[in-house]
Formats: structure tokens, C-alpha cells, sequence
């Protein structure tokens, strides 16, 4: 899994410095507006769609990544500028490209996705470049104007949990199941790296939903039986002045499916800045775009990974 609250930090004294308020240090950020550096670094296993040749299992696993910039404003993440592609390891490659030579459409989508695709969402209008989205567009037009979405709901597909939303991130402080703070950071470039704290908690995806508009948007509707009641674990670091410069979540269903699928993502902060202008893609640039090419699903965020259901039955190639 992704995220496993720093078993080894040490346990801070009793005369440790008071906690800070990492809600009211976000909050005066998105008042004075902001912009945000960051990487992340995803992880996704798909049981399901394992195959075996002569008893050897070839596992579906593939690392989704990003890095980009957001733009904070009173609303929350108000622009984003964002480069993702999904990774394979060589060695888990050629499955992946088996499936899409068979015709099964995740695959081919997520093939697709191996090529980076930037995504732009500013005033609400969200665009999409990369094969994805843009090989069924006009020539000259290179940019899918995918309707109207929140830059918060962009950002946050891989990993589900957005903390610039000032009263999701305040629930799951007060909801926090364990949190450290005062803990000694040798590694820390900037005297406030140099002591940090974390808080860690868990919720289902339904718990979620309700609580993060975020997770509204990505999840299109209430998410269904089959996996409303799934663990969302998460985990946030921050600074001494309460900045977060680390965060994470994930899930899996491990413990009670046989054919288990699991996902989760990892965001690093880079550097905190002014506020900055994130531009749209020139009109003639644009071709109105309502799905991904080709009839390709999207599946390109955790709600879609979450709802993967297991086989019905045994698949033919493990009998054979």
C-alpha cells in the first residue's frame, strides 16, 4: 500500500510545542491565493484481469502519474495545469498489451494512457490533450474541450481526497485515528521541515461522498453496494508552521475479495507560491469532445477502479 504512517517517526516528549492548526494554515493561503508545485507518484492492481501461464501469475499493475501546478483561491484549487500518463513495468507490459490485442477495452484505454496527457482546467472548463481524448478530433485541433468540471475534481481522480477543501480537511483532522507532531526531520531542506507532524485516519468511499464536493464530482453519482463500504485509508504531513508538504490515500479490497483490487496515489508538495494565471487552449485549437475516442472508456480516476467487480466465474485461461 501507498501510505503507512511513519511507524518509525519517534513519539514526540510531553513538553513537545503545541500542535499547528493545519486548517487555518491552509485557510490563509487559499484567502491570500496561491499556487501549488507538485508530483505524484500512483499505484493500481487489478486481480481480476491476472493471468497464469504454466502457474505462474502475471500480475495487471500499473503506476498512474502526475505533476503540475494548482491554483488556490478562496474556492479551493480554482485552475490546474496537470501532465499524467500511466506506467508499466516492462516486465507487466506485455500483459497489459495481450488484453488490448483481444479486444478488452480498459486495457486499450490504459494502453492509450502510457502516452502523456495533459489536462487543463481553468474557470470550470476542463481540456484534455493526448491520444485518449484527441485522435478522433479535426486535424488542427488538438485539444478536447471536455465540459464542466471542477479544477478540484481534475486534480483529484488518482488520489480521491482533496485537502484544499478547508472543511473536508478539518473532518478528518477531528476524525484523525492517530497523529504526531514535534518529530525530528534530519532531511529537512527548511528550518520548518526540520519538525513535522502527521495526522492518519480512515473512512468508506459513502463517508466520502457526503463529506468532499471533490469526491462528488469524480464519483459522478453515490457510490453503489459494491464498494460504498470500502476502507479509504489516509495519511497527511505537514510543517511547523502546519503546511502540508505530503499526503496520500488508498484502498484495497483484499481482505474480502478473492479477485481484490486496490489503488491509491502519493502527492508531494514541491513549493508553495503566488497566485498564478493557468490559460486555456486558443479557441481554434478546441474540438468539443463527450467521451474518449474510439468508445474507450475513461478510466482514469479511483471511483471507476473501485467499482471493478470480480468474475463471475473462474476465467477460461486459469482452467487451462
Amino acid at each position: 500500500m501507498l501510505i503507512g504512517p511513519a511507524t518509525m517517526l519517534v513519539v514526540p516528549s510531553a513538553a513537545e510545542a503545541a500542535v499547528p492548526d493545519v486548517v487555518r494554515a491552509v485557510r490563509e493561503r487559499l484567502a491570500k491565493g496561491a499556487s501549488v508545485e507538485f508530483t505524484q507518484y500512483g499505484s493500481v492492481e487489478i486481480n481480476n484481469r491476472n493471468k497464469y501461464t504454466n502457474h505462474t501469475a502475471r500480475v495487471f499493475r500499473y503506476n498512474p502519474m502526475q505533476e503540475g501546478t494548482l491554483v488556490l483561491g478562496r474556492g479551493g484549487v480554482v485552475a490546474a495545469s496537470i501532465t499524467r500518463r500511466v506506467d508499466f513495468n516492462r516486465r507487466l507490459l506485455p500483459l497489459a498489451k495481450e488484453r488490448a490485442a483481444e479486444g478488452d477495452p480498459v486495457s486499450r484505454s490504459l494502453i492509450s494512457q502510457t502516452r502523456p496527457h495533459r489536462w487543463i482546467n481553468t474557470k470550470g472548463r476542463f481540456y484534455t490533450t493526448g491520444r485518449l481524448w484527441t485522435a478522433d478530433l479535426p486535424q488542427g485541433r488538438t485539444w478536447a474541450r471536455r465540459g464542466n468540471r471542477g479544477a478540484g475534481a481534475t486534480a483529484f481522480g488518482d488520489h480521491v481526497i482533496n485537502i484544499f477543501e478547508p472543511a473536508t480537511l478539518k473532518a478528518l483532522i477531528a476524525d484523525a485515528d492517530k497523529k504526531k507532531f514535534n518529530v525530528p526531520n534530519p532531511s529537512g531542506k527548511t528550518a520548518d521541515l526540520k519538525r513535522t507532524g502527521f495526522y492518519s485516519g480512515a473512512l468508506t468511499f459513502a463517508e466520502l461522498y457526503d463529506l468532499s464536493s471533490t469526491f462528488r464530482q469524480v464519483a459522478g453519482k453515490r457510490p453503489d453496494a459494491s464498494y460504498a463500504k470500502t476502507i479509504v485509508n489516509w495519511a497527511l504531513y505537514f510543517d511547523a508552521k502546519g503546511l502540508p508538504f505530503q499526503f496520500g490515500s488508498d484502498f484495497s479490497t483484499q481482505e474480502k475479495e478473492k479477485y481484490h483490487t486496490q489503488g491509491g496515489a502519493m502527492t508531494n508538495i514541491v513549493s508553495w507560491g503566488p497566485p498564478r494565471n493557468i490559460a486555456a487552449p486558443r479557441p481554434n485549437q478546441v474540438g468539443v469532445v463527450r467521451a474518449p475516442a474510439d468508445g474507450l472508456p475513461e478510466f482514469d480516476d479511483l471511483a471507476e477502479i473501485a467499482q471493478v467487480k470480480a468474475p463471475s466465474s473462474e476465467p477460461a485461461w486459469k482452467s487451462s
